[in-house]
């Protein structure tokens, strides 16, 4: 049983890692993805318009599961920083 307990405390401390790596990377991906919403294309015009390098990146930063905690703490994080008017800071 041991050996369980290890391996799930292994588990939970790289997922805790990657998070607290992703946490600022997915916060300036959701704040670009904001920036361009300013722009009022349409979602699936911006895609349309990305290069097939950076939609396989958003589609990664979006549904890697291992980046689930990091999106939601940083989504989070970026609708607390822009509550105000809109405007950030």
């Amino acid at each position: 049983m041991n050996g369980y307990y290890l391996f799930g405390l292994i588990v939970a401390l790289v997922l805790f890692v990657v998070t607290l790596i992703m946490i600022p990377i997915q916060y300036r991906y959701i704040k670009a993805m904001e920036e361009e919403k300013k722009k009022n294309r349409s979602q699936g015009k911006m895609f349309e318009d990305m290069p097939v390098q950076e939609q396989v990146l958003h589609h990664n930063a979006q549904s890697n599961p291992l980046f689930i905690p990091a999106n939601i703490i940083a989504h989070i994080l970026y609708k607390m920083k822009n509550r105000g008017g809109g405007e950030g800071r």
